[in-house]
């Protein structure tokens, strides 16, 4: 997990994204990338906005670090999920590591089209993911580094 700033001067926003691709077809080899994911899902499971049939499908997904990466793992299923009931543009169970502008046609990626979701569940701690319910350990320790230290800024 890294940091990712985009948009336009004056309105860019912070965001979170990936290092390497997460889901179906995915690289699945980062248990950090993974467990952000699988977390964003326990904690939608609980959001007011999500429909009980995504609901249902996300009850599934566990923090493992882990993803095979096939059809049947919950995972895969939630990402299909929300994909569909979102209307993005590629409906293919995978989340890819943003890139550029932050838009793939005239949506963003899906992984910042999830923190967008959870800025709106957490708007008191948002991005401060450690401030966040249950954040894994390894999200934690992802979100914390992102912090500038006095001495970067030359304090």
């Amino acid at each position: 997990m890294t940091p990712y700033v985009y948009g336009p001067p004056g309105y860019a926003k912070f965001m979170w994204n990936l290092d390497s691709s997460v889901g179906k077809g995915g690289a699945n080899n980062n248990a950090t990338d993974i467990s952000f994911v699988q977390w964003y899902y326990t904690l939608s499971r609980d959001f007011h906005l999500t429909t009980p049939a995504a609901k249902a499908i996300y009850k599934n997904v566990a923090i493992t670090g882990k993803c095979t990466g096939q059809d049947s793992d919950p995972l895969v299923q939630a990402i299909l999920s929300q994909q569909r009931e979102t209307r993005h543009p590629t409906v293919d169970g995978k989340i890819s590591v943003a890139k550029g502008t932050g838009k793939v046609g005239d949506s963003a990626y899906f992984i910042l089209r999830m923190g967008a979701r959870m800025a709106v569940m957490y708007p008191q701690a948002w991005p401060r993911l450690d401030q966040i319910p249950h954040c894994p350990g390894a999200v934690a320790a992802a979100s914390k580094a992102a912090i500038p230290q006095m001495a970067e800024l030359g304090g």
